[in-house]
């Protein structure tokens, strides 16, 4: 998986798809597990303690997220519940990556 790092500089100078998971170090085992499993697309993952700009670029109010982006614009948002984990599976994230 890639860095954040590495989205802020490709997301913004090319457009293309992607599905980035943002989180917190203190949610880590919260991470969505779907990102092992999804196929067909560059997937970003990071944490906001490491790259605290994201929070404010992306505005992420909830961690995790997940967005789904086609051509470098977000198609698609997935933010957790009141639980800190994301409610959504990784079949669905699959169609959705699938119709890009």
């Amino acid at each position: 998986m890639r860095t954040l790092l590495l989205l802020l500089l490709s997301l913004s100078a090319y457009g293309q798809n992607a599905l980035v998971h943002i989180n917190a170090e203190f949610n880590k085992s919260n991470d969505w597990y779907g990102l092992e499993v999804v196929d067909g697309i560059k997937v970003y993952s990071g944490y906001l303690e490491t790259n605290p700009a994201i929070k404010e670029k992306y505005n992420i109010t909830k961690v995790p997220t997940l967005i789904l982006y086609r051509d470098g614009k977000e198609i698609e948002r997935w933010e957790a519940g009141l639980d800190m984990k994301l409610h959504i599976k990784a079949n669905e994230v699959q169609d959705k990556i699938d119709t890009l």
